[in-house]
């Protein structure tokens, strides 16, 4: 007996659909090893600047951003109104 052409459909697509989830695996799983190399490298990348606060001879490094000084103090007077 032939068989029909209807009968060998659902396997090609069912082998269709197996390639399809395993293409989709290997898309997810490098999108998930792209994303654990980056935090790696920025978790290797801030633990390597971490040390520079302090200077040598034992001192705490100065703060870095915003301090009041007296120049600040005098425009701050100057915008009061």
């Amino acid at each position: 007996m032939k068989s029909s052409p209807l009968a060998s459909a659902p396997n090609d697509a069912s082998e269709s659909q197996v390639a399809r989830t395993g293409r989709r695996r290997l898309v997810v799983g490098a999108s998930v090893a792209a994303g654990a190399a980056i935090a790696a490298a920025a978790l290797q990348r801030k633990a390597d600047s971490a040390p520079a606060a302090v200077v040598a001879g034992g001192e705490a490094a100065p703060e870095q951003g915003y301090r009041l000084t007296d120049h600040v103090r005098r425009y701050y007077e100057t915008t009061r109104s």
